[in-house]
């Protein structure tokens, strides 16, 4: 009886041991694939950091350069090195070029650009994905040091010739703030109408439109009582609660000031120095945030201002902008005119310089100055009959 009883015992413990067996089974050929899951994610979670650090980096490294146009290739290195360091991929590689209507120079300006292009190679963990996944972030932002409203040095030879009296040279607007563009275009001696949409503090895109056009003013040149119609570069589209970092280049210190103070940003407004000529315009700025400076494009970011530390700006001045030289008065055309009624038109002109001769009522038949030209408002003439 009790051998019958182990036997029966044995044969009720073999379906267990067989459950147990088919288990390892099931785990050991699952398990490969499980670990290579959750390689998988974990190499997505490490890829998408340096996606978003190596983008952070190139706008950082471009907004550098775009403040030092001194900047080369061999220093961005440095300044990206902070983001680098948490990188998941090997040597970062930077590649920096300075362009102006999208054509490499060498010789960057106030409203060229900055364009920064970072590289690097993602060492994934996980087997299957092989070799390296190649990286890739590119970032531009414009120039924001340089000299507002200065005429391009002609280097060496003879210097050109004096433009016509009624052509003004049109000054470089693109990338100014509104208010910045406007002082500009009065600055360089033009009368005539200042056209725009936007506000004060928004950027002036590319391409002014200059009315009406003068071939005697070849570009860029026009003529003094040109209008001039700029368009604003739009914004970026935030969720409510943001605002666009004001543009102040090209306002005067305590314009910008004003325009800073008018924003509901709570950080503060810090030119240069504290005794800095108020006739001075602001060059270049930068925003900044405990004491570190961090991407943001004049009139195009948006960003919280209730953050806390707040957001300070750092402006860079250059010289006052020069007093806009006076208007030309056109000569009459006085052929044939009595002498009286020749220097009434003459003064009606505006002319104030002397009218010869003074007394006769002949027709006049000569004159020195040439007729519909425009010439300094004290210039003389003289008419023979």
């Amino acid at each position: 009886m009790s051998d019958t009883k182990t036997l029966h015992m044995s044969q009720a413990r073999a379906p267990a041991r067989t459950r147990r067996g088919q288990a390892l089974v099931e785990v050991a050929l699952m398990l490969p694939i499980i670990l290579i899951l959750l390689l998988g994610a974990i190499d997505f979670g490490r890829a998408f950091f340096s996606w978003v650090s190596l983008h952070q980096a190139a706008r950082i490294g471009a907004n550098f350069a775009s403040l030092d146009s001194s900047t080369t290739t061999p220093d961005i290195p440095d300044v990206i090195a902070d983001e680098a360091d948490v990188m998941n991929c090997g040597s970062v590689t930077p590649s920096l070029v300075y362009t102006r209507d999208e054509v490499p120079i060498t010789d960057p300006e106030l409203g060229d650009y900055a364009q920064l292009s970072l590289s690097c190679d993602f060492s994934p963990m996980t087997p299957f994905f092989g070799d390296p996944i190649a990286m890739r972030a590119d970032s531009a932002f414009p120039v924001r040091t340089g000299c507002v409203g200065c005429t391009p040095s002609t280097g060496g030879g003879e210097p050109p010739p004096p433009p016509p009296e009624q052509c003004r040279t049109v000054p470089y607007m693109s990338n100014m703030s509104v208010s910045g563009a406007r002082a500009a275009w009065i600055s360089a001696g033009f009368i005539g109408a200042f056209n725009t949409t936007g506000e004060d503090t928004e950027t002036v895109a590319p391409g002014p439109v200059i009315n009406p056009a003068d071939p005697s003013c070849p570009s860029p040149l026009a003529v003094f009582n040109a209008s001039v119609t700029v368009i604003t570069r739009p914004p970026e589209t935030e969720p409510a609660g943001c605002e666009v970092v004001p543009n102040l280049v090209g306002m005067t210190i305590p314009e910008a000031r004003a325009a800073w103070s008018s924003m509901t940003f709570a950080g503060d407004f810090a030119p240069p120095l504290p005794d800095a000529d108020p006739d001075a315009v602001v060059a270049s700025q930068a925003t900044e945030q405990d004491g570190a400076y961090f991407a943001s494009e004049p009139g195009i970011t948006c960003l919280d201002p209730a953050t806390d530390p707040p957001i300070d700006m750092e402006v860079q001045v250059g010289p006052p902008l020069p007093d806009p030289p006076p208007a030309p008065c056109q000569v009459p055309h006085l052929i044939d005119k009595t002498r009286a009624v020749g220097k009434t038109e003459w003064l009606a002109a505006r002319f104030t310089g002397t009218y010869s001769p003074n007394n006769g009522g002949w027709k006049i038949k000569l004159q020195s100055l040439v007729g519909f030209s425009w010439l300094p408002c004290d210039s003389s003439i003289t008419v023979s009959k």
